[in-house]
């Protein structure tokens, strides 16, 4: 999600994560970016946490593609 957009998202990961909450952000210029977040697809399918056609996933996946993109200008 662009930056402005997760601020202003009340519903977003970074809006709903709790106060005393460790977070950790992913750069889309990071070219490990997209290879670790295909990596957490991965473990939250493993874990049985998420299935691939869950939005959340599809999103991350969307994201990584979307950050190769544009990495690639």
């Amino acid at each position: 999600m662009i930056k402005h957009e997760e601020l202003s998202n009340p519903n977003s990961c970074l809006n709903r994560a709790k106060d005393d909450e460790l977070v950790f952000v992913l750069l889309g210029r990071d070219r490990a970016a997209p290879a670790a977040i295909r990596a957490w697809v991965d473990e939250r399918v493993a874990l049985g946490k998420n299935d691939r056609d869950d939005p959340q996933i599809v999103e991350a996946l969307r994201m990584a593609f979307e950050m190769e993109a544009k990495q690639q200008l």
